[in-house]
């Protein structure tokens, strides 16, 4: 079901500046690299702003869809050997939202937590965009933190006073 953007299940409109055509570029595997377009991958429709929930594999580190945010629900997989390549690839751009991550260790979720460059970090859910917690990125995905206490902190003139008579 989808219509303009109410009672969808997973399919809302797209942001107006990106249309359909650039996102689907995003998600055409070229011949010469090994990306494998697993499901999606497609506009809904010919009218509004609706794209179809897409998952790709194997995207190699040039591709364009890992180098430019879709703005929209598309999954890039790609697999890496070391903790330390996911470092490198997770910190590679200048952008820094939020990541998720999954993992059974402990140690590995105290090393996310402090080796990604990012506002936000989930790990083993997608519990980042609640309306009680702070929302917020790093480098050119944002300044500071909206949501929560953090929000309203720029709009505070706080002064602190000591008198003594």
């Amino acid at each position: 079901m989808h219509g303009r953007g109410f009672g969808s299940l997973g399919k809302d409109p797209q942001p107006r500046d990106r249309p359909a055509d650039w996102r689907n570029s995003l998600c055409v595997p070229r011949r010469s690299r090994s990306c494998h377009l697993r499901t999606g991958g497609k506009r809904i429709g010919n009218t509004g702003y609706f794209f179809e929930p897409t998952v790709l594999t194997d995207v190699p580190p040039q591709a364009r869809t890992m180098n430019e945010e879709p703005f929209g629900p598309v999954a890039p997989i790609a697999r890496f050997k070391t903790y330390d390549e996911v470092v490198a690839e997770a910190n590679r751009l200048p952008y820094g939202l939020g990541t998720y991550a999954y993992t059974r260790s402990a140690a590995t979720m105290a090393a996310i937590e402090a080796d990604l460059q990012c506002g936000m970090v989930s790990i083993n859910h997608h519990g980042l965009g609640l309306p009680e917690v702070p929302f917020g990125g790093t480098k050119e995905s944002g300044f500071g933190s909206e949501g929560r206490l953090e929000a309203i902190e720029g709009y505070f003139d706080t002064k602190f006073v000591s008198q003594a008579s």
